[in-house]
C-alpha cells in the first residue's frame, strides 16, 4: 500500500513538473513574464526587493529570468543589494554579485552602500563589498568619505579593513577634519592609535587651522595627548597663543 502510495505522489510531482514546463521556458523572459503574471507575482523592483530581505533566492531567479533589472531601486530607493548589506545579509550579497549585481551603488539616502555598511560595522559584509569592489575597478580614493566615518565612530577594526584594501588615510573631510582629527574629537583611542601605526601626520592640521593635539587637550584626553605626545604631535602657536599652556 505503501509502495502504490508513493507511486501516485512521484507520478502527481512529474504530472506537476511537466505543467509547469509546459507554461514556462526559464530560457525566455517573455515565457518566465507570462508565468508569473499566472501566479500573481509582480515581475517589479519592489518585488525583487522584498524577496531579497526574506532571502527568498528560488524566486529573485524566478524575476531575474524574467529580465528584471537586478540593480533597479524599489520605491523605497533601496535596491536588493542595499538591503541587504544593510540586514548583513551575505548570502543573499553573494548571490547578488553571483548574478551580476554591483557593488558600487546607493542606498535611499544616497550614501554609498559600503558606506553604509561599515556604519554597521560588519566585518564580514564590509569584506565582501570590497572584494566586489575590487572587481568592478572601484577607485579606492572614493573610500575615503568610509575612512572618514569609521574614524569618527572610533571603529579600529573598520579602519583597518579600509586600510588594507587601499583606503587613503589621510582626506579631509568636508568639514575640514581629516581621520585623525575625528578620532581624537570623539576621543577614540584605539582607531587613533591604528591611524598613527600606519603613520598618518600627526601635525596636519584641520580646515580651522588646529592640530591633532590641540584638539586632544580642548577635549581634556589625557590618555590620548599622552600618546600622541609620544608620536610627535605639537600644539599650534595659534592655540598656544589663545589657550595656553604647553
Amino acid at each position: 500500500m505503501m509502495k502504490k502510495w508513493l507511486g501516485l505522489c512521484a507520478a502527481g510531482l512529474l504530472l506537476s513538473l511537466t505543467a509547469c514546463n509546459d507554461t514556462m521556458d526559464p530560457n525566455d523572459p517573455a515565457s518566465v513574464r507570462k508565468y508569473l503574471t499566472k501566479q500573481r507575482i509582480a515581475c517589479t523592483p519592489n518585488q525583487f526587493v522584498s524577496y531579497a530581505v526574506n532571502s527568498d533566492t528560488a524566486k529573485m531567479t524566478l524575476l531575474l529570468q524574467a529580465a528584471l533589472e537586478i540593480d533597479a531601486p524599489a520605491d523605497n530607493g533601496n535596491n536588493a543589494v542595499a538591503i541587504a548589506a544593510n540586514k548583513g545579509n551575505v548570502m543573499v550579497l553573494n548571490y547578488l554579485f553571483a548574478h551580476g549585481a554591483k557593488a558600487d551603488v546607493r542606498n535611499s539616502n544616497g550614501e554609498p552602500v559600503i558606506d553604509n555598511a561599515v556604519m554597521m560595522g560588519n566585518k564580514e559584509v564590509v569584506n565582501l563589498l570590497l572584494d566586489q569592489l575590487k572587481k568592478e575597478g572601484y577607485e579606492v580614493n572614493n573610500l575615503s568619505s568610509a575612512v572618514l566615518l569609521a574614524a569618527k565612530t572610533g571603529k579600529a577594526d573598520m579602519l583597518e579593513i579600509l586600510a588594507a584594501a587601499g583606503a587613503p588615510l589621510e582626506t579631509r573631510g568636508a568639514d575640514g577634519y581629516y581621520p585623525i582629527h575625528l578620532t581624537v574629537k570623539g576621543g577614540h583611542y584605539d582607531a587613533m592609535m591604528f591611524l598613527i601605526s600606519k603613520g598618518v601626520d600627526v601635525n596636519i592640521k584641520c580646515g580651522q587651522g588646529y592640530s591633532v593635539l590641540d584638539w586632544a587637550k580642548n577635549e581634556g584626553y589625557t590618555r590620548l595627548i599622552k600618546d600622541l605626545k609620544k608620536a610627535g604631535a605639537k600644539n599650534t602657536p595659534a592655540y598656544l597663543k589663545e589657550f595656553g599652556g604647553k
